[in-house]
This record gives structure tokens, sequence and C-alpha cells, in this order.
């Protein structure tokens, strides 16, 4: 009879188990297909990202075709305006009893066709401002499909938990698939402090393994087992810089350890390269210019810019801090939800080309941007120590903060004593910033705030966050056409005002007369 009863009891327990294993079966099941259809959702948010960028590029790289042929057509008519004079010119001196007569014809010949080209430049220009138009209207139009895709982006990359970004120096190890991977925060600091003290081997035990390290050969061995793999050094500087991650090794060292160092400031570099000085130069003549096309009537709008000199600022302290910053406003957005609108109106197609080149985040509304300074020693202590709104002169219209403009029109008022009635010379030069700023959520000003020592906040609400509060914005921005409490009434250029000294860094130093 006990038999029986253990017998039944064993069958219980095995049906029991069968229906477990079942009912972990189908759990998992449900697993692998929501991963699926996760996986399926992000490639079908790619491809439409991919499609859309590929109908803008194909859009612009039309709209520039026509300015082009326009270009084309008038560099044409000024070598067709050329061979005729030429040709007249011949024909005059081969009749010397019809000189007079030939020469008057000749005359009107060149004055007609001067008639001609300058109808035709004017088409060019008149051409040239409707595609800016046209090229305006059509970004305006898509700001809020741009924004719609920025935001399935970020939730794509929330899904796939992507680590954060690196701001510093890191130390990196070869795995066994050949891939390089960052020592843990713990070790990094342990290795740089090591490096930094003039230490050519040492040993470190990380998660209770030994091993020894090289700096020469720039390996690591373990103890135990004796397998020796590659370590190397991640500057992480800007690209632009031109600095290894070789020099930027040395450059930790200390003096007597052979870093090249011989006491001169190498943070402010003089820029030598004629096709860097003539980039900076066409970017400061192409930023007078309002992001539509259109110019500007102020003093400043009708210079032509001639750069002197130059200098390219290369502050490790300076840039550490200022991607800390920048991280922490990315960390705020995230934690309350904030999604920054798209800057409004944009800034002009030289900066945004020069500030693509450079790699600034525009879509995470960074900006390269001017700020004109009067003197050019104020202008290396900002290279050194960077920008700093508690020493900024008070009255400023949109608050006691640092301010910068997208138009070198604006940012030349300020670049000399006398920028606001008089032009940079060789006798008064200008002094500009090239900057590069991180505006974030930016408060955008419907009149004059003298009295904001920092940005004003705004209210999110509890669809974002726990609980409905309120948030301080990233920064102020005045757009053209607000009242501004002065004799002129309105905002004629767009400016940027920020209140955190690290919240900016300047990249160029621009020394310019005007013509």
């Amino acid at each position: 009879m006990k038999e029986q009863e253990w017998r039944n009891v064993f069958e219980s327990s095995q049906s029991v188990i069968r229906t477990l294993k079942a009912q972990k079966e189908l759990k998992e099941q449900d697993r692998r297909n929501a991963f699926e259809s996760s996986q399926s959702e992000i490639r079908t948010l790619k491809a439409q990202k991919e499609s859309k960028e590929q109908e803008w590029r194909m859009e612009r790289e039309s709209l520039q075709s026509q300015i082009d042929d326009l270009t084309q057509k008038a560099a044409m008519s000024e070598k067709s305006k050329d061979a005729e004079i030429e040709r007249l010119k011949s024909a005059a001196a081969t009749s010397e009893k019809n000189k007079d007569a030939e020469i008057k014809r000749l005359k009107i010949a060149a004055a007609m066709s001067d008639a001609e080209i300058k109808g035709l430049k004017a088409k060019l220009e008149s051409e040239k401002q409707n595609c800016w138009w046209k090229m305006s209207s059509q970004q305006n139009s898509r700001s809020a499909e741009i924004e719609q895709m920025m935001n399935e982006m970020c939730s794509m990359v929330r899904r796939l938990h992507l680590p954060p970004q690196v701001d510093g120096e890191t130390w990196q190890y070869q795995t066994n698939s050949g891939e390089w991977a960052e020592f843990q925060d713990k070790a990094n600091k342990e290795l740089m402090l090591k490096f930094q003290e003039g230490q050519q081997t040492c040993e470190m035990t990380i998660d209770g393994i030994a091993y020894d390290y090289d700096f020469q050969v720039m390996n690591q061995t373990n103890k135990r087992t004796k397998k020796a793999r590659s370590i190397r050094f991640c500057s992480n500087l800007p690209h632009h810089w031109g600095i290894t991650d070789a020099d930027s090794l040395k450059m930790l060292l200390p003096v007597n350890q052979g870093n090249g160092q011989d006491g001169s400031d190498d943070r402010i570099c003089f820029v030598t390269d004629p096709a860097v000085m003539s980039t900076l130069e066409d970017l400061l003549n192409g930023s007078k210019r309002r992001h539509d096309g259109t110019g500007c009537d102020c003093l400043h709008g009708r210079s032509t810019f001639r750069l002197v000199e130059a200098y390219q600022v290369k502050n490790r302290e300076l840039w550490r801090r200022y991607q800390r910053h920048v991280r922490s406003i990315l960390d705020k957005h995230k934690q309350h939800g904030i999604k920054p609108r798209v800057i409004d109106p944009p800034v002009g197609e030289a900066l945004t080309r020069f500030a693509t080149d450079i790699q600034v985040d525009l879509v995470g509304n960074e900006l390269l941007l001017f700020h004109g300074t009067r003197e050019f020693d104020l202008a290396k202590t900002i290279a050194k120590e960077g920008f700093d709104n508690r020493i900024a002169r008070s009255g400023g219209l949109y608050g006691s903060g640092t301010y910068f403009a997208a138009q070198t029109c604006k940012s030349a008022q300020y670049a000399t004593n006398k920028g606001m009635q008089e032009k940079a010379s060789t006798q008064l030069m200008g002094t500009m910033l090239v900057a590069r700023v991180a505006i974030g959520d930016p408060h955008y000003a419907s009149g004059p705030c003298k009295n904001l020592t920092r940005p004003p906040t705004k209210n999110v609400s509890a669809s974002a966050s726990n609980s409905a509060h309120e948030i301080r914005y990233d920064s102020i921005i005045a757009k053209p056409g607000i009242p501004n409490g002065q004799s002129n009434g309105v905002q004629a250029h767009m400016e940027f005002v920020t209140f955190a000294p690290e919240q900016a860094y300047p990249e160029y130093i621009l020394r310019f007369i005007e013509e």
C-alpha cells in the first residue's frame, strides 16, 4: 500500500516538473520574440533615418548645382567681354584712319558688356537669395520631423543601454579577439598616477589577479600565467588639434623625464598653415550674412575682413572642464526627460560647415559662435583660463553672462575699443574668438532681462519626471526682431548668453582688420 502511495507521489511530482518546464520554455520564447521585435524596430528606425538623410543631401546638392551653374555663366560672360575688347583693340590698331571712331565704338561696346555682366551678377545674387530662402523654409518646415526622429533615436539609445561618452584620458588593453577595452576607473587612475610619477614598470592587482606593466613596450603580463597583451593610452583630444596619443602621453611626464616642454606656453599655438588661415578668413567673411543668406547693413556688415594672424587654443584642462559640463547638461536632460528644440533660426552656413569639420555636436545643440574682445591680452587670458561671466561687464540686455553671436559683424562691435564707431585697422587691430558653446536647452527671450545672473526656469510636467517641478534652462537666446528697449527698437542680430564659465571652449583667436 505504501509503495503505491509513493509511486503516486512520484508521478505527481514528475507532472509538476513537466508543467514548470513547459512554462519556462514559454517564457523564454516570449523573451526571444520581444528581443527580435525590438531589434526589428531599431533596424526600421535606422533605415528611415538613412532614407531621410539621403533625401536632404540630394535636395541640397540640387540647390548648390543651380548656384554653381549661375556662377559659371557669370564667369563665361566675363571671358566673352575680355575677348571682345581684345578683338576691337586689334581692329583699331589695323585701321589708323578710323582710330577715333573705333575707340569710341570700343568704349561703347565695353560699357554695354559691363552692363550685361552687372545684370547677370544681379540675377545671380537674386537666385542665390531665392535658394537660401528656399533652403531656410524647407529646414523650418522639417523642424518637427527632425525633432521626432531625434526622439526616436534617443529612445533607441536608451533601449540599447549604450555606455557613456569618454570625456578624459583612458588606458586600454587588447582583448583576445583583438579589440580594445578600457580599464576600470580605479585601475585607469592608478596606471595614470604611476606613469606620471615617472615609473617605467609597475605591478598592479585587478580583480584579484596580479599583473606586471611595462610602459616602454606598452604591455601587461599576467604574473601567474605569463600571458602578455598590449596596452595603449587614448588621449581623447579633438582630432583637429593634431596631437597624437603618443605626444599627449609624453606631455603627462615630468619635465625631467623628457616631455619636450621648454617652459613656453603650448596652449596657444600660432597658425602657420596657409590653408587654415584661408579657411578662417572665409569663415569671418561668410558669417557676416544671416542664416537665410541676407546681408547686414550695420557698420561691420559692409566690411571685408582680412585675417592678419590666428592662434589655435589647445588647452587640455579647459577642454576636460568643458566636456564635464556638457556631460552634466546631457545627464540633466536625460534625468528630467528634457528634449531641447533645434535652434531656431539656425546659424549661417559658413559656421555650420566649419563646425562640422571640427566635429561640433550640432544635433545636441552645441554651436560654434563668435565672441569679440577689445584686447588681445584678454583673449589670451580666456585661452588659458576660460570664459568667466563673473567678470563680464554689467548692463547686458539679457543678463550678466557671456555673450556670443552667430554673425561676425555683431562681434566686431566689441573687437576693439572703438568697435561701435570705427572699423578695425592696422592702427587698431580687432580681436575675436571662435568658441565652441554648449547651448543645451535655451530660453528664448521675449525682451530685455538685465537683472538675470543665470537662466530662468521652466516647469517640467509630471509626465517627464516623477513630479511636476521647475528646471533651469541652460542658456538664453535673443532672436532678431524682439523688442530690446533701445533707441532702434528691436534686436538686430541673434545673440547667445551663457552663465557658467565651463559652458564654452575657445577654439581660435583671430586678429583682423577691415576694408
